[in-house]
Order: C-alpha cells, then structure tokens, then sequence
C-alpha cells in the first residue's frame, strides 16, 4: 500500500484487526545489530528466528549474492543475512544494506526514527552512555514526560521516551 511521500507499508497476516505490528529496516551488518539490540536495549531475538553464536569480532556476515521476490523494490531483496528482534508485540526485521553505498542515518530520511517506551529514563541513559551509546539528544521534555535520542548500530535514531 502506498503511505504518506509513497510511503511503502506492509499489512501482514490474517489478524481480527489490522494494527502496526513490524518494521523492516537495512543494516550494514545484520548481526551486529542483533548483538547491539540485545546488549543495549534488552531485546529478545525475534520469535522463529534463530539467536546467534557470533560475537563482536565474527558478527560481519558478508551479503548473499541473491536477490529474490516479492520484495519492498522491483529489483529484489537480498534477504541473507537477516536478524530480528522483538519490542513486545511489534518485530524489528533487518536485512542486509541492499547497495554497495554505506546506509545514511536515518535522521530527515522518511523514516526518520523509531521510539521504544522506557520505565526510568534517567537509569537507561546511564545505562547506555556507560556503554558507549550515543546519546544524540536530551533528556528533553516530550509533551508531559522526557525523553532521549540515541544512535543505534547502522547511525538509525532511536527514540527512548519515559513511559508515565
């Protein structure tokens, strides 16, 4: 279906109603950010996807030569590698950077970021610049509560935004 700008969007499955349930994303390396996710973020590998024993250092799985359909483009997808985690009932899904050019941040791209609710944003943003995480923005007010913007592995925003 076509969104607001051509938008791409994707209604999947055969629910009772139909609601935003995941989001494809590119990654330079798929793996890497699965590990990133789950480091950083707690995040559980998406249902029926399998975890992987890759570390930091192994994590760079090069592209499959492949293209297949249906695909979010006319020329095809490399589907390989792929990774995916899981924020409560909506699927992160990310595949391989899909040109031979390095990914733009996502910052005044269409999709311009993604937000996850947190529970004490003071402890997850002392969590994440103990880690090393780019905190990008904030704390700032966000309507009645705060948030922050941080860079996740392939330079996309990632909003975190204090549940009250």
């Amino acid at each position: 279906s076509g969104g607001p700008e051509d938008a791409l969007f994707e209604i999947a499955g055969n629910y009772p109603a139909e609601r935003f349930n995941h989001i494809h994303m590119w990654h330079e390396d798929p793996f890497c950010a699965l590990l990133w996710y789950k480091k950083h973020l707690n995040a559980p590998v998406r249902a029926g996807f399998p975890d992987t024993n890759l570390t930091e250092d192994t994590c760079r799985v090069p592209r499959g030569a492949d293209r297949t359909w249906p695909a979010l483009n006319r020329e095809g997808m490399f589907r390989s590698p792929r990774a995916g985690v899981e924020f409560d009932d909506v699927v992160l899904t990310w595949y391989a950077n899909q040109t031979s050019q390095p990914l733009a941040p996502s910052r005044g791209q269409m999709q311009d970021h993604i937000g996850l609710s947190v529970h004490d944003l003071d402890e997850w943003a002392g969590k994440l610049r103990n880690e090393g995480v780019r905190i990008t923005e904030g704390p700032h007010k966000f309507g009645d509560t705060r948030a922050i913007m941080i860079e996740g592995p392939s330079r996309e925003a990632i909003a975190l935004v204090e549940a009250r």
